[in-house]
């Protein structure tokens, strides 16, 4: 099942946040209820204000712009006059009782000698039936009748009633069509298209015709007290909550909390309604079922005699009666409803309608069950009461299907038929009910399948922590709601259902507690649809709900009222991954972006750097500093570029050193502050570069003694151009670079660990000027997103740089926004809300097993993206990650797990959210990896998740680079031990173990060992070739006399750990503000050439 943003149920309205800004700005009101107002196509502060304030003396309309209003008042106000006897004749439903109550209590302050008629559903039916009319000229001989909510369609009605010397007035808002009463004055709205009034109830109808009367009569505010009538009428009919509609109904249930009628006390007090606290919405569950109940099951007096009394015992008595009248016409219900889906459930096979009948079946609450059915089914659903042979029926709808055209469409096997295109009126002969249900089946197979879906609308995409109790009441400015204006629904998407358990007494319905990780909020749905299922879900989902807040003893939260749960579901393609499939074949060499033309080194500088250009970074253009800054340098002249993360500073060092070497045969070093950053800048830097014959090599203290010397000597012959290093390993061999007489340009990348403030003891970096002197002053780059005043004068004379030679980007990455999680409850579940968005995702770890993990995870978690998630590291075969990087450009793969890895080198523009799941090694791999977000300068998230926790992970790796010194002592002396003589063949874990005897109570990890091994070997204290699973360790009989500091792994080690406990200490301080200007903003000198 697809998640929100495919779901054919459900309508995500547009947003637009200026224009929320806007709103919150100019009305006051919260952020929630101008995003409503917006995607409800209100942008405009003025229509928002006049919407918020609606008042009867502002939108209440003349009652004369309605059609034929001013002759219904004609002749009621002179049957006032001339004493005349009035009957108000009405309708079975609350819009009909209400109506009929407030006309009859008007005219009668007007002094009409007036009576009111209700017809009874069963014995009369609906409208001016002569049955009904019978009634009333026998009870009254009414000289006037006044219909309200009827009387539209009463053609031959009336004419016979005036043959019988009876005049008539129709008022009603029902559609006319060719059966409209002729002769009498009828005042309906819906007569004239372009009548304002076209949306009133019946009620609001007979209100204007009172309010028109006393008008004439001197009695101009007669009416305003009938408002609370007018509006459940209004309510229950549910018309349009706009306009004119919105205000009487504002009015009108301001008037119900105080009212003193004391049927509407007397009924609230029975239900346990409390009256103080009815809204518009609340209504129609709790009052307004009561009294349609009555005329439902064929006693509409005793709902209407309750509006009508003004007698409290009278009042308590029919009050008590009507309770009992619900409680019947429930228990009924729920047996038809019951008998009915036994029927259904034994026949039905999915044909697009349900039509099903029973003998003696309720004729009340036929509507109800057929709703209930299309509900379930979701097909056009019809119920039909059988007797006497005739069999009539109630239909209703789903989705947009227009059941009364389709009815119509049949109507040559029906007596009659009425209704509009979601609920309809059916009678039909018994003989011919099966002909019905075959033919209807036969027209709505025509129908699109989409038509049969009910569609509704979400006002917007919402966070959990969104959520408030202030947030949620301050959607009540939005109140009256109904039709029109109903209580806005939002979408939690990316969330998950914890704590799931089934309530109720049957069972079927689901509360739970919905998180994104960060966020919790209790939810419930009643009634929940394959509820096993929901109980059962662990993965992430869709939630549409309404916000209410709840107050239970004293206390008061914001709860989520569950419309729908849209499941993630998704299948894992069989088969080989295209993501992660180490048993692959292999993927052919992804093609260069440029044909590497012949003759390159007799290019011009400009077409060189063009064609370069072009293989690194396609058709892009070079921005202004990076071009000032190539300039300067192929005049070679020493240059400090200060620019944001993410604006492109590897490029110009890359793209300068391929002209150095192809163009002059010079090779360049670039200087890296820590190894890490140099093992993963060299996968692609190396690829990209091979066409062109420059070869790449790293040279760190981790490479191993015959690396190193074939390294040096490919540097020296020129099959080498370019070196990856730290300043350590620089400051220890610059002889060994300087010897190969090749280096022409050197590069300190995140130059600002060289300023004083920022080495923390780390002496290579003091000693750039005398190593540079030694390699013969080549030119030298220093590119940093952080350097200051005091930084970049420091570095400016540490390199030799002249004032004119720096170089500032003062541009801002102002798309880039924190997400700050670093206290974040549950770590894998918020990453899932995040990853479920489908956006392009970079989940950044710091181990590669812990990459591979939380891909896992995040499979399962979001199912229905499982085939779009891979997990990334340095430890995979080339043509993988050359195939998830090509994935994750085109979209096949959405979210990638990776170590710092994943991201160098490579130009991603689309990248939406950034995860830093663990807390980074340093403030360098938190820059670049917030950076890789955003890069096309649409809005991007960085989403925080480390914490406290990560601290003792991180500084474990960190030791295990660089050990103590007591801890290599021991490790050595455990070597001479194990070591004695020809050597041995050794694990890491061996040696470990070995050292743990030398001291009991060591514990020495196998990274430990291997490091310890690595560093002795750098020393020149033993001799290692891989054999077998292990290695083969001697020792050297002679060593030279040596210290730690002549180890470039150790000293390396030493400054990654300095430089780990200078950042956490900084990272997990400081606030939100703080963060997202280190991301957004370079730290830049005040001098210098700004581009």
């Amino acid at each position: 099942m697809p998640g929100i943003r495919d779901s054919v149920r459900w309508e995500i309205l547009s947003a637009d946040a200026e224009a929320e800004r806007r709103i919150v700005s100019a009305c006051g009101v919260s952020p929630i209820v101008a995003r409503t107002l917006v995607a409800r196509g209100m942008g405009d502060p003025a229509e928002v204000t006049a919407f918020l304030s609606a008042s009867l003396e502002r939108d209440w309309l003349d009652p004369l712009v309605i059609p034929g209003m001013s002759a219904a008042a004609d002749r009621v106000d002179a049957a006032v006059d001339a004493g005349e006897t009035i009957a108000v004749f009405g309708d079975f439903d609350v819009d009909g009782m209400s109506a009929t109550s407030l006309l009859t209590l008007g005219l009668t302050e007007l002094g009409a000698d007036v009576h009111p008629y209700i017809p009874d559903r069963f014995t009369e039916g609906y409208g001016l039936s002569r049955p009904a009319l019978a009634r009333m000229v026998g009870d009254c001989s009414p000289q006037l009748i006044i219909t309200v909510d009827n009387g539209i369609a009463a053609k031959v009605e009336v004419a016979w009633l005036r043959d019988q010397g009876i005049d008539v007035v129709i008022t009603d808002h029902h559609e006319p069509a060719d059966l409209v009463p002729e002769g009498v004055p009828v005042a309906d709205p819906k007569i004239e298209r372009d009548c304002p009034s076209r949306e009133l109830a019946g009620a609001g109808v007979a209100l204007k015709l009172l309010q028109e009367l006393g008008r004439r009569r001197g009695r101009p505010a007669v009416w305003r007290p009938y408002t609370e009538l007018a509006c459940l009428g209004t309510i229950s009919d549910m018309m349009s909550l706009t306009g004119e509609n919105r205000a009487l109904v504002m009015d009108g249930v301001e008037r119900l909390r105080n009212t003193g009628r004391p049927g509407i006390m007397a009924l609230c007090a029975t239900a346990r309604v409390d009256l103080s606290q009815v809204t518009a919405d609340s209504l129609p569950f709790s009052l307004i079922p009561r009294l349609n109940a009555a005329g439902r099951m064929g006693e509409t007096n005793v709902a209407f005699e309750l509006l009508y009394t003004n007698d409290p015992a009278e009042a308590t008595t029919l009050a008590g009666r009507l309770e009992a009248i619900n409680t019947e016409r429930r228990a009924i219900e729920a047996s038809l409803a019951e008998e009915a889906f036994r029927k259904v459930d034994t026949s039905y096979q999915g044909e697009r309608a349900i039509v099903v009948a029973g003998e003696g079946w309720h004729e009340g609450v036929k509507g109800i069950v057929a709703s209930r059915l299309a509900s379930r089914y979701h097909v056009p659903s019809l119920v039909f009461s059988v007797t006497g042979g005739v069999a009539r029926g109630s239909g209703r709808s789903v989705g947009s299907v227009d059941l009364f055209k389709a009815v119509d469409l049949c109507s040559d096997v029906l007596v009659r038929f009425g209704g509009h295109a979601g609920a309809v009126g059916v009678t039909c002969e018994v003989t011919r009910l099966d002909a019905f249900r075959e033919r209807l089946r036969q027209v709505l197979a025509q129908v699109p399948a989409e038509d049969f879906e009910d569609r509704g609308e979400v006002c917007g995409l919402v966070s959990l922590d969104e959520m408030t109790v202030e947030g949620i009441d301050s959607l009540e400015v939005l109140q009256p709601f109904g039709q029109g204006n109903k209580k806005p629904l939002f979408c939690a998407p990316s969330v998950f259902m914890r704590n799931r358990s089934k309530v109720g007494a049957n069972g079927n319905h689901l509360r739970f507690l919905a998180s994104d990780g960060m966020s919790s909020v209790p939810g419930i749905m009643f009634r929940t649809p394959d509820i096993n299922r929901a109980v059962a879900c662990d993965e992430v989902v869709d939630l549409v709900f309404e916000p209410v807040s709840e107050t239970w003893q004293g206390h008061t939260k914001p709860k989520l009222m569950v419309h729908d749960i849209l499941y993630r579901d998704g299948a894992v393609p069989q088969g080989v991954s295209t993501v992660d499939a180490s048993s692959a074949e292999p993927a052919a060499p992804e093609p260069s972006r440029l044909a590497v033309p012949e003759g390159l080194s007799s290019m011009g500088t400009g077409e060189l750097t063009d064609c370069l250009r072009h293989a690194l970074i396609g058709g892009h253009p070079l921005l202004p500093a990076q071009r000032a800054a190539l300039d300067r340098l192929e005049r070679g002249g020493n240059t400090l570029c200060v620019m944001a993360t993410g604006r492109g500073k590897s490029l110009i060092f890359q793209l300068h050193a391929a002209r150095e070497a192809l163009a002059h045969g010079r090779a360049s070093i670039f200087v890296y502050p820590l190894r890490a950053l140099v093992a993963d800048q060299i996968f692609h830097l190396a690829g990209r570069l091979a066409p062109f014959g420059v070869g790449v090599r790293v040279l760190t203290g981790e490479t191993p003694g015959g690396e190193r010397s074939r390294a040096f000597a490919e540097l020296s012959c020129g099959t080498c151009s370019i070196v990856l290093t730290t300043p350590e390993f620089l400051a220890i061999h610059a002889g060994r670079f300087a010897r190969t007489g090749r280096v022409g340009f050197v590069v300190v990348d995140e130059a600002h660990h060289g300023g004083t403030a920022q080495r923390h003891g780390r002496d290579a970096y003091a000693q750039l000027s005398p190593v540079l002197a030694q390699l013969g002053d080549p030119t030298v780059l220093a590119v940093s997103a952080t350097a200051d005043d005091e930084a970049a004068r420091e570095l400016m004379g540490l390199l030799s740089i002249p004032e004119d030679g720096v170089i500032v980007d003062a541009t801002s990455r102002e798309n880039l926004h924190v997400r700050d999680m670093r206290h974040v409850r549950d770590r894998d579940l918020a990453v899932a809300s995040v990853v479920a968005a489908g956006d392009k995702t970079i989940v950044y770890v710091n181990s590669r097993s812990g990459a591979s993990t939380l891909a896992r995870t995040l499979r399962k978690s979001v199912p229905d993206l499982a085939p779009h998630i891979a997990f990334y590291h340095a430890g995979m075969q080339r043509a993988q990650r050359g195939r998830i990087e090509r994935a994750f450009r085109s979209g096949e793969i959405s979210c990638i797990v990776s170590t710092s890895a994943f991201g160098e080198g490579v130009n991603l523009p689309d990248v939406r959210d950034v995860v830093l799941y663990h807390l980074p090694f340093g403030a360098v791999e938190f820059n670049q990896m917030s950076g890789r977000a955003g890069r096309d300068g649409e809005d991007a998230l960085v989403h925080l998740c480390f914490c406290q926790r990560d601290v003792t992970l991180n500084e474990s790796i960190l030791m295990a680079a660089a050990p103590q010194r007591d801890l290599l002592r021991d490790i050595f002396v455990a070597l001479r031990g194990l070591c004695a003589g020809d050597g041995a063949v050794l694990t890491p874990e061996q040696v470990g173990e070995a050292a743990a005897r030398v001291r009991p109570g060591l514990r020495v990890q196998a990274d430990e060992a291997a490091s310890a091994l690595a560093i002795f070997e750098e020393l020149g204290f033993v001799r290692m070739r891989p054999e077998g699973d292990g290695r083969l360790v001697t020792l050297e009989p002679h060593p030279r006399r040596s210290c730690l500091e002549h180890s470039s792994r150790y000293l390396s080690g030493l400054a990654a750990y300095d430089e780990f406990e200078s950042f956490k200490n900084w990272v997990l301080s400081c606030n939100q503000e703080e963060l997202e200007r280190r991301i957004t903003r370079p730290i830049m000198p005040s001098f210098g050439q700004r581009l």
